[in-house]
């Protein structure tokens, strides 16, 4: 799992402190050049606004860096949506999973224990829930499906947490440095564009890592 960060997240950060640079800093203003000090004040400005987007470039690893994995997930879910492991057997007592990989009765018969078990408290069945579907995903966490599955999950969930993260320290910069970084509607809609799909992909590929290891652990019992 070590080197899903290596490209895209790379690529997005790049992007978005190119964007940051030509929209939101003074960067590429044409001033007519007419004296030393208009040279000087613009290539300080170009020099200032190259360390400005390295600096949100930093805080964001930092930041990135200092924040849980629970917590990426739990942001992915904007802290309402419970994730897909919290819910996995609760949806497949009531039938309510969408999975053309195994049947539904067949997943009901294998995890009959557990779904008899559940708790009847909220934050009490989400912990189960996760816990038991933890212990499966152990088993199968080598597997090359199950591999797969959970860095498509990783790389759109920090994609999104990327430029969450990104648009708040864009913001903390228009207070920190109002002379030099400005309001940028059209940096803020590609934000939200960006932030929006992110976060629809992060959900679709997180709900299939989670099915992924439930699908691989029922194929397994059928070769048996």
């Amino acid at each position: 799992m070590k080197d899903y960060r290596d490209k895209e997240l790379k690529y997005l950060l790049f992007i978005l402190i190119f964007l940051f640079l030509i929209w939101c800093t003074p960067i590429l203003e044409v001033k007519p050049l007419t004296g030393k000090n208009s040279m000087l004040e613009a290539l300080s400005n170009a020099i200032e606004s190259v360390i400005i987007s390295g600096i949100l470039s930093l805080g964001v690893f930092l930041c990135d860096c200092s924040i849980s994995s629970k917590s990426k997930d739990k942001l992915v879910g904007l802290f309402i949506i419970p994730r897909p492991g919290e819910t996995i057997f609760s949806r497949i007592k009531n039938g309510v999973f969408v999975d053309d990989r195994f049947l539904v009765e067949d997943a009901k018969n294998k995890y009959s224990d557990i779904i008899s078990n559940l708790p009847t408290e909220k934050k009490a069945k989400r912990n189960f829930e996760n816990a038991k579907w933890y212990k499966i995903y152990l088993f199968h966490q080598e597997k090359e499906k199950v591999k797969q599955s959970q860095k498509d999950s990783l790389i759109c969930r920090d994609l999104f947490v990327e430029t969450v993260l990104f648009f708040l320290l864009y913001c903390l910069s228009l207070i920190i440095f109002p002379q030099l970084v400005t309001f940028s509607w059209k940096f803020i809609a590609t934000l939200v564009a960006i932030a929006s799909v992110s976060n629809r992909a992060a959900h679709v590929k997180m709900d299939r890592f989670v099915n992924t290891v439930i699908a691989v652990d029922i194929a397994e019992d059928n070769k048996l």
